[in-house]
């Protein structure tokens, strides 16, 4: 009896679909996805991990300041005789970082007096921030002049340290293919697109699926009730007609391969995913290495102003002004380290390994560039991509659908097929029965359901044309940000940034050949090269961000797979950064020789280039359109 019970609940098991493993089926697409390679990268693409760099103590902060917002000991600016009352002061002091170290009292003129407080507020109001600054006074005897000159234009703080990233697997960066397997093998969008994979296959077995037949007992008693009349079994079986499971098998046959679209489009939105964030973090690693050597630049060019005033060759204003651009560039030398650090937890993100440490990655952000064809690429995108694919599947199940709700009204058979035995009359025997039945389509014609099929059948047939049209305007879009992005990183780096370092040592020269000449220039001079560069490095990220955003449409395994890689412009006959020597004798304090040394931060020597991005090689392609293999940045 026991062993009965079991098999009989083995046997609901079977029946009630317990082993068919759909989990287990889903698992291996998604590995199988993990393996299959995503860009991967050519031999000798890798570049070394960079050198450590020192760790550098932190800028000093600002100082305290008391209850009313004030710095103590120092002077508080009062407000204007035009000032409204109600409004509130200031709260922004950007000078007090300067200010730190100045002492309380005003720093003293040649003659030993005070400056005139008429000199101190020169009609700036009160409300510009930075109003609050002292004028700059440097007496005329030579001892007094230095300690001033060293206590108004100290050296610069040394620079905040980098970030180093760890080593990554086997001691060797991550590749974007790396970075990929990772991404593919730890997401839930492709797990539950396999999943639902599964689901469709299965709903397509359902819609095959033969209707069950239905066993019947049945008692009849006697006429007075006395006895049983007549008692047996039969089985009811429904027989479909027209082709109906046929049918639905087709249409959710099409819904099965919608599915594994879905599957390959969330593999594509994965890959995307990926793409964006590590080309951001090259961008960012790159826009950190610039930055530090455009810092380097400025502290250098800060010193030498302020060794010129300490000669007498330049007015105290001077070195301020290229003070405060020493400070922007630091500022945002501080930010890309910031925007390195936290694009790397956007990229781990993406691969949904979120405490992985800051790693190195192979790869350059200004190395070869994918060039894409327009017309080629938008007919790929046109025949391949996985929304018309999907369209037309629709077509195909609109028809299914159609067909079956003509073949609706049709009417299915319904056997029932049953033994007895009669207890009523001699000779009381067995006695077969069989009925048959079929629906009269009188009433019923499946009419609306017919006119609904077709309505969604011709909606069906004009979605190609509406995706197509919407991929054109989308792949358009992005198509010209693209070229936009390359015009403007070839003009920058062929035309642009050269021709402004140019002007710029000229400006600079100038200067010191003739001290009438405008120190203005100088300045305005540097201010346009700082933001050429930034400008620069922004162009540099907006161009990767566009090639993903064409390869999004492409839905390829490769950035390169239907480009022509290209190296980045050169930069040809560009000067390095290097700090501007002094053209002519400066006097330097009483015993020094009389062309002073130009000082440095202490972490790099004075006459060392500052570098700006090289491009690499150009690569050797094998056709016009065939790529000559792919790299990860």
């Amino acid at each position: 009896m026991t062993q009965c019970k079991q098999l009989g609940i083995a046997a609901i098991l079977l029946l009630g679909g317990c082993v068919y493993h759909a989990r287990e089926r889903a698992d291996p697409s998604v590995c199988e996805l993990a393996c299959h390679p995503y860009d991967p990268q050519p031999p000798g693409a890798a570049v070394s991990p960079p050198a450590a760099v020192p760790v550098a103590p932190a800028l000093p902060g600002p100082p305290a300041t008391n209850e009313s917002g004030s710095t103590p000991g120092k002077r508080t600016v009062p407000f204007s005789s035009n000032e409204n009352r109600d409004s509130p002061r200031t709260d922004v002091r950007t000078v007090a970082f300067l200010a730190a170290g100045e002492p309380a009292e005003q720093p003293p003129g040649s003659d030993g007096r005070a400056v005139p407080e008429k000199h101190l507020d020169l009609n700036v109001p009160p409300e510009i921030p930075g109003s609050e600054a002292r004028r700059l006074e440097v007496p005329k005897e030579a001892a007094a002049k230095q300690r001033a000159i060293q206590r108004l234009f100290p050296d610069l703080p040394p620079l905040p340290a980098e970030p180093i990233p760890m080593p990554g697997p086997n001691g060797r960066p991550y590749t974007l293919a790396d970075l990929q397997q990772i991404a593919a093998a730890n997401s839930p969008q492709l797990r539950q697109a396999a999943a639902d994979v599964e689901a469709a296959r299965g709903n397509m077995i359902q819609a095959n699926a033969y209707p069950n037949p239905t066993v019947s007992y049945q008692f009849t008693p006697s006429n007075n009730g006395s006895t049983p009349g007549a008692d047996g079994v039969g089985v009811d079986q429904t027989i479909k007609t027209g082709g109906k499971l046929r049918l639905q098998k087709a249409a959710a046959e099409m819904d099965l391969h919608n599915a594994e679209l879905a599957l390959h489009r969330a593999r594509s939105d994965l890959a995307t995913q990926v793409r964006s964030a590590y080309f951001a973090v090259l961008a960012a690693k790159e826009t950190v290495r610039v930055n530090k050597a455009l810092a380097h630049f400025t502290d250098e060019v800060y010193r030498l102003q302020a060794n010129l005033l300490a000669g007498g060759f330049a007015a105290p204003y001077e070195p301020a002004a290229l003070r405060a651009q020493a400070y922007s560039a630091r500022l945002a030398y501080k930010q890309a380290i910031q925007t390195y650090i936290y694009s790397w937890k956007q990229l781990v993100a993406a691969i949904n390994v979120r405490q992985l440490p800051l790693s190195q990655l192979a790869g350059r952000v200004d190395s070869a560039i994918p060039y894409y064809d327009f017309d080629a690429i938008l007919a790929y995108v046109l025949r391949n991509h996985t929304d018309v694919l999907t369209a037309r599947n629709g077509i195909d199940k609109a028809r299914y659908n159609l067909k079956l709700a003509q073949v609706t009204p049709v009417p299915d058979v319904d056997v029932n097929v049953g033994v007895y035995k009669d207890y009523s009359l001699a000779p009381k025997q067995m006695l077969p029965t069989l009925t048959l039945g079929v629906p009269i389509p009188i009433w019923d014609h499946n009419k609306g359901a017919i006119i609904a099929a077709e309505g969604a059948l011709v909606r069906a047939e004009e979605e190609p044309h509406r995706v197509e049209l919407n991929l054109t305007n989308t792949l358009a879009a992005a198509y010209m940000n693209y070229k936009n992005n390359l015009d403007a990183l070839e003009y920058y780096r062929r035309y642009i940034l050269p021709d402004q370092v140019r002007a710029y040592r000229g400006a600079y020269d100038r200067r010191q050949i003739d001290p009438n000449a405008s120190f203005g220039d100088v300045v305005g001079a540097q201010q346009t090269l700082a933001s050429d560069v930034t400008t620069y490095l922004q162009t540099l990220g907006q161009v990767w961000t566009s090639v993903t955003s064409v390869a999004d449409l492409i839905q390829t395994d490769d950035l390169f797979e239907f480009a022509r890689p290209e190296a980045v412009p050169p930069l040809p006959d560009l000067e390095q950064l290097a700090p501007l020597p002094c053209c002519h004798p400066c006097a330097g304090p009483p015993g020094a020789s009389a062309s002073p040394p130009v000082r440095t931060n202490g972490s790099v020597p004075a006459a060392e280039p500052v570098p700006l991005p090289e491009p690499l090689p150009r690569p050797v392609s094998r056709g016009s359109a065939a790529p000559a293999g792919s790299q990860g940045g």
